[in-house]
């Protein structure tokens, strides 16, 4: 007897709230200089489809413990992360230059004396 239940596709989930799996994203945006209290996107779908999304002041969204507890953890961390950012950044953009110099040193075509059908090779990454 085979076993073909690797081989099965996964049944889609119903179009039932309570046996599908619902996506909510929120964005809370900073504050800005015209407006005291921030505002809020809230998005929520399901099945790929397009979310339903509302935008409301910061204010009226009462968020759960563990949210409240994640982001004064992240607010903590903050500092960190931004170090880290600076780092990465750092890196990447030496390592630009280091290759924008290769480039241009390698693409300088010196004048051929007698074979002009001599093809050089470019390195573009």
């Amino acid at each position: 007897m085979t076993d073909t239940s690797a081989t099965k596709t996964p049944q889609p989930e119903p179009y039932d709230l309570d046996k599908c799996t619902v996506k909510i994203v929120m964005l809370l945006h900073p504050v800005d200089s015209t407006n005291d209290d921030a505002k809020c996107t809230i998005a929520v779908s399901t099945h790929e489809d397009l979310p339903l999304t509302q935008i409301v002041k910061r204010s009226q969204v009462n968020l759960p413990k563990p949210i409240t507890d994640l982001l004064e953890e992240l607010k903590t961390d903050l500092p960190q992360r931004e170090f880290h950012a600076r780092v990465k950044q750092s890196k990447t953009s030496k390592q630009k230059s280091t290759k924008s110099n290769k480039t241009s040193s390698q693409t300088k075509v010196e004048p051929a004396e007698s074979d002009t059908s001599t093809i050089k090779q470019v390195q573009l990454f």
